[in-house]
């Protein structure tokens, strides 16, 4: 054979444009890998988006209806073997769109003559990216609203549950378990919004730009995004094909919600070590060691916090993969990005309903949370506040002089219960020149911490009566977040039954 002899040829026209294979190497590590990705999560999405497609060529007078009839059936076959039905990966054929083609082209009579009309007009790459984006998306978000529902339920148990506050991890001022609750909560409220709005950049149909021009036939791109559930049009042709920020938004909401389940995974780690001892997570969720009989890990915690870190690198990953690439269509924004994304989704649907099941099973050690919000020094705020106002004097010197009481406990051995009238009077003494002289019965009033957390009723403060009211208003707005979502995905489920009545009508009437 003379060097420049073709090579040979490829087993059917997808490479008509080659006049040698694809390289088994090239074939074997990276086509095949691509083919089972999109056999996973692409098959029924492309069926959708095919019959979509063909009913509106059908509609504009494109294409006849028995020959879509034809196709129609072929579709349902193809649907009804699965996956399974494109295989094996042939690299001759190489595309996945491909491979289903001649999949489609075996079951229709007249073959590629009658299936071929299917691709007049068509998106490369096809809106089944943002199809499976959605549902993940909209599969997070009921998680998200679960979580959130068990947060408001048991913020509202624990509304009285009083414990330290911390800053810095060190006591700050006494709160309870449902404050902090709410405020999780709080940031997954926020986090829904974050999704939501990633959902409404996702749920754009590109379907009918072409390659990048659109097309030159009289093609219904709207009447498409309908049948297939989508609440707008991405519109321009070029953004069609070119746009991620669809994956960039969902992968930043992703870790926003994961990175604040990573924060309360680290609280209730060191809440359940032996030092701090206020919290048990369960022997549910607790592992034993190998080696050590006593010991009653909550690994699950780690498990948690692991995919915590792994969700905020798949983020950077999406970004990455996009970060450099010309404003086209190109493989990495219709496959490469979406990679780490599902990585984001994995996690994500993965830690949710985890942490949803440790809160609704956690056991408060209430006794010795009350007793270091007590010891801790934490309500000695409420002391220098109420010097402040009876002993008319500024509130730095009132600090002052309570910061040296503390002090002096401190250096003594006492706790904060061990704060008495001679003390204060020694340390105002020392800090601003006189004494106080406050009864002991009136400075115990101001450190005990559950007069504390009741003193504290300002708007969204630790008060149990703001828990409990902020948990109502709150569960008015979940309920709205819980009936959005279910009104959305009726949208999709409307535009499947449009779909298959419009199939149905067009068969009928062949």
């Amino acid at each position: 054979m003379k060097d420049n002899a073709p090579a040979q040829l490829p087993a059917s026209g997808a490479r008509d444009r080659m006049r040698a294979s694809a390289h088994p190497v090239f074939a074997e590590q990276i086509l095949s890998p691509i083919f089972e990705f999109n056999c996973e999560h692409y098959f029924a999405p492309l069926l959708a988006a095919h019959r979509a497609w063909l009913a509106m060529l059908v509609e504009r007078g494109i294409v006849g209806r028995k020959q879509a009839a034809l196709i129609f059936h072929g579709l349902d076959a193809l649907q009804s073997a699965g996956p399974e039905a494109v295989r094996p990966f042939d690299p001759a054929v190489e595309y996945y769109y491909l491979h289903v083609e001649r999949a489609l082209v075996s079951l229709v009579p007249g073959g590629e003559a009658a299936v071929g009309d299917l691709n007049l007009g068509r998106t490369r790459p096809e809106p089944l990216g943002r199809m499976m984006v959605r549902a993940r998306l909209l599969r997070v978000l009921n998680l998200v609203i679960d979580l959130r529902a068990v947060l408001l339920a048991r913020g509202k148990t624990e509304a009285e549950t009083v414990m330290p506050g911390y800053t810095h991890l060190q006591h700050a001022q006494p709160t309870t378990l449902g404050h902090y609750l709410l405020a999780i909560h709080d940031h997954l409220e926020r986090d829904t919004e974050r999704l939501l709005a990633a959902l409404e950049v996702t749920d754009r149909c590109t379907l009918g730009c072409g390659a990048m021009s659109g097309t030159s036939l009289p093609v219904d791109r709207d009447r498409v995004r309908r049948l297939l559930g989508f609440r707008e049009l991405c519109e321009n042709t070029i953004d069609s094909v070119a746009a991620t920020d669809h994956l960039t938004a969902a992968a930043a909401a992703l870790a926003s919600v994961m990175t604040v389940l990573g924060r309360l995974c680290q609280d209730l780690y060191i809440w359940s070590s032996q030092e701090f001892a206020l919290i048990d997570v369960t022997d549910e969720f607790s592992s034993p060691s190998s080696l050590m009989p006593q010991k009653k890990n909550a690994l699950v915690l780690e498990y948690l916090r692991s995919r915590t870190a792994r969700t905020v690198g798949s983020l950077t990953g999406c970004f990455a993969v996009v970060h450099n690439v010309g404003y086209m269509d190109t493989e990495e924004v219709e496959l490469e990005c979406y990679l780490p994304l599902l990585d984001c989704f994995a996690y994500s649907e993965q830690s949710l309903p985890t942490m949803a099941e440790i809160l609704r099973k956690l056991r408060p050690n209430r006794e010795l949370m009350y007793a270091r919000a007590a010891s801790g020094f934490s309500t000695v705020t409420a002391l220098a506040e109420m010097i402040q106002s009876e002993q008319g004097i500024s509130y730095r010197s009132a600090h002052r002089v309570v910061a040296r009481a503390v002090l002096l406990a401190v250096e003594q051995g006492r706790t904060a219960t061990g704060i008495d009238g001679a003390m204060l009077d020694q340390a105002a003494t020392e800090t601003i020149g006189r004494p106080l002289s406050l009864g002991d019965a009136r400075i115990g009033a101001c450190l005990e911490p559950s007069s504390f957390v009741r003193a504290h009723a300002g708007v969204g403060a630790t008060a149990p009566a703001q828990v409990q009211s902020m948990a109502a208003e709150r569960e008015v707005r979940l309920r709205a977040d819980r009936e959005g979502i279910a009104a959305r995905e009726k949208v999709i489920r409307d535009g499947e039954s449009m779909l298959a009545e419009v199939v149905a009508g067009i068969v009928a009437s062949a």
